[in-house]
């Protein structure tokens, strides 16, 4: 279509062909339809969040505002495919003496005048249509963009919330822990005050006991800071987040289905958004091209005039006119020419930004499989990490009571059970967050 854009009679043949692509980790490249998010995510609590940030969202609503500026701008383009009708009314008096007559012409008179006036400017190069369809694809443009939008805070609302139940999660695993190390502590320190055991075991299991106290403020900040961030996207002053399911409840697909690679440019509204835009600017090559050349405007004049108001409407008073403006350009010392090529290299500006914004989608449909495989795959080996982690510090605690090893073996499988199940919380919110990026990389959820 860049080739044509000289000739302002040729129709937009829409963006060239998207490259060949073969995503590493899908076996279904079938037809797939995508479920609406409200199936997706089937936490009611999450649901509400979502719908609350599609509603109240800044940035959806000033969106929403764009569409409507967009849509206002289209109209008047549309309009100026058609004639004008408007109106003039004049009432006047003029008085001459003798002696300015004398000198310029003049009467003494009234006017009394009223008139329908038409315009209208003859589309012959096609320079209005072009208007026309550069404004609805702006508009069109603004729409998708809109969804993008929708498709981001929806991803965004649901990851933030199952940021949320992982440091949920990761604060009852400290606390649990610091409850158990507590204990531990003030039996150490029993059997320390009776000589049985060193005073390094009961200073070590002080800072173990610490360690883990430390942890539990921490959290608490990331929570609060992650509900107000959360708040924020849903348009809501500071304060706290509802809770639903845990993360190991949640109710998520095992697997979506990436479906063909051709879907995707008509499910991704960044896409759509970019393919839009290419085509308002490949129609802004038409209006330049149509601008070097003449335009015709039709005028015309129907109504009464009198100097006297009592015969303004009498058959005396009527006039009627009409005038055709033939209007063009000769000299500009290439000032239209070079218009013409600036909406030239601006297309091809805009050419090359779509083709980025496929490549991008791309990939992130490829990442985001790789993520669900690698996730899903690090999660269950976290879980059998656990599971032996607790069996380790299980075996290390009776051995060491019955005197057959030191503290410092307690200690270190006292670590590897905590930073074991910190991790498996961590890898579990990873494969939830890397379902919700596969379906917003294919453009599902608006």
């Amino acid at each position: 279509p860049l080739e044509r854009a000289c000739n302002v009679t040729k129709p937009w043949q829409g963006p060239p062909p998207a490259p060949p692509v073969a995503y590493r980790d899908s076996v279904k490249t079938e037809e797939a339809p995508l479920m609406e998010w409200s199936e997706l995510f089937r936490d009611t609590v999450l649901q509400t969040i979502i719908r609350t940030t599609l509603n109240n969202n800044k940035d959806l609503l000033t969106a929403v505002a764009r569409i409507e500026e967009s849509s206002a701008q289209a109209a008047i383009a549309r309009a100026g495919l058609y004639p004008t009708l408007g109106y003039e009314g004049r009432v006047g008096k003029t008085h001459a003496g003798d002696e300015a007559r004398k000198v310029v012409a003049g009467a003494n008179t009234a006017i009394f005048s009223g008139y329908a006036v038409l315009n209208w400017e003859l589309d012959l190069w096609g320079k209005l249509r072009a208007t026309k369809r550069s404004a609805l694809a702006d508009l069109q443009s603004t729409i998708s963009a809109s969804n993008n939008i929708r498709v981001s805070l929806i991803a965004e609302a649901a990851s933030q919330y199952f940021l949320l139940r992982d440091l949920d999660n990761r604060l009852l695993i400290s606390r649990q822990t610091y409850e158990s190390r507590k204990e531990y502590t003030r039996v150490i320190t029993d059997r320390f005050e009776k000589g049985y055991i060193p005073d390094l075991d009961r200073l070590m299991a002080i800072q173990q006991e610490s360690d883990i106290a430390a942890n539990i403020p921490m959290l608490e900040r990331q929570i609060v800071q992650t509900e107000n961030s959360l708040r924020l996207l849903m348009g809501l002053p500071p304060g706290r987040i509802m809770r639903g399911y845990l993360n190991r409840d949640q109710l998520l697909p095992p697997s979506i289905p990436a479906g063909l690679p051709s879907q995707l440019l008509q499910r991704r509204p960044d896409i759509k958004a970019a393919e839009q835009s290419l085509q308002a600017q490949y129609e802004r090559i038409g209006i330049a091209q149509a601008s070097r050349f003449p335009s015709l405007s039709l005028t015309g004049l129907l109504g009464f005039a009198s100097p006297q108001l009592s015969s303004l409407l009498s058959g005396a008073g009527f006039t009627a006119g009409g005038a055709g403006a033939l209007t063009g350009p000769i000299f500009n010392f290439n000032q239209l020419k070079n218009q013409v090529r600036i909406e030239e290299k601006r297309t091809i500006q805009a050419n090359l930004a779509y083709e980025q914004t496929v490549l991008t989608a791309f990939g992130d449909v490829d990442n985001s499989l790789i993520y669900i495989r690698t996730y899903t795959g690090e999660h269950e080996q976290r879980k059998i990490q656990v599971d032996a982690a607790l069996k380790a510090l299980t075996l290390s605690t009776a051995r060491y009571d019955h005197g057959f090893t030191s503290f410092l073996e307690v200690l270190t499988q006292q670590d590897n059970l905590f930073d074991a199940q910190i991790q498996e919380s961590a890898a579990l919110a990873g494969k939830l967050n890397s379902i919700v990026m596969l379906y917003k990389s294919l453009g599902g959820g608006w």
